[in-house]
């Protein structure tokens, strides 16, 4: 009676252990189905992020030749900064929303909203100096938000899972 009690426990046990090995490897798959599609997702966002950048280089050259006095400036360059602005704004925002607390955001917003004026005020070599001062807190600003991304893509374990 004893050795087929300990049969018996055997047998519950090993079934047991099978059991909860299949459940543990379950939730691990689902997690690392998870991590997968969010890093996809993030991905995407960044990638965004990257060419409305890209974009904003290009108008922050034509405005360079503004300010060295190359190039006259024309409703169309404000305009067109502005729109690559907002684009570059959108996209942050995207990320902000897959990144719950992410860094660096509110200091890129101020930056490019301090771009945009000193891009309003600008006419020439003359009144240039806010418009150096905006690209330059710009690009640290966007050098911050990229550092930030790169941290939380490379994070194996992210803070926001329960969200």
């Amino acid at each position: 009676m004893i050795e087929s009690l300990k049969k018996n426990l055997r047998a519950g046990t090993t079934a047991g252990l099978v059991l909860l090995g299949s459940v543990g490897g379950w939730f691990a798959n689902q997690y690392m189905d998870y991590r997968s599609a969010y890093r996809e997702a993030l991905s995407a966002n960044y990638q965004a992020f990257n060419s409305a950048s890209s974009e904003i280089q290009e108008s922050l050259r034509e405005f360079a030749d503004i300010a060295r006095g190359t190039k006259k400036k024309s409703p169309d360059d404000v305009k067109q900064l502005q729109t690559r602005l907002l684009k570059a704004l959108g996209a942050a925002s995207d990320l902000q929303r897959r990144l719950d607390n992410l860094q660096g955001l509110a200091e890129y917003e101020t930056a490019t909203i301090n771009l945009k004026h000193a891009s309003d005020k600008i006419t020439g070599p003359v009144d240039a100096k806010p418009l150096v001062v905006a690209v330059s807190d710009y690009l640290i600003a966007e050098k911050h938000l990229r550092d930030a991304v790169f941290k939380e893509s490379n994070a194996f374990v992210s803070e926001d899972i329960g969200s």
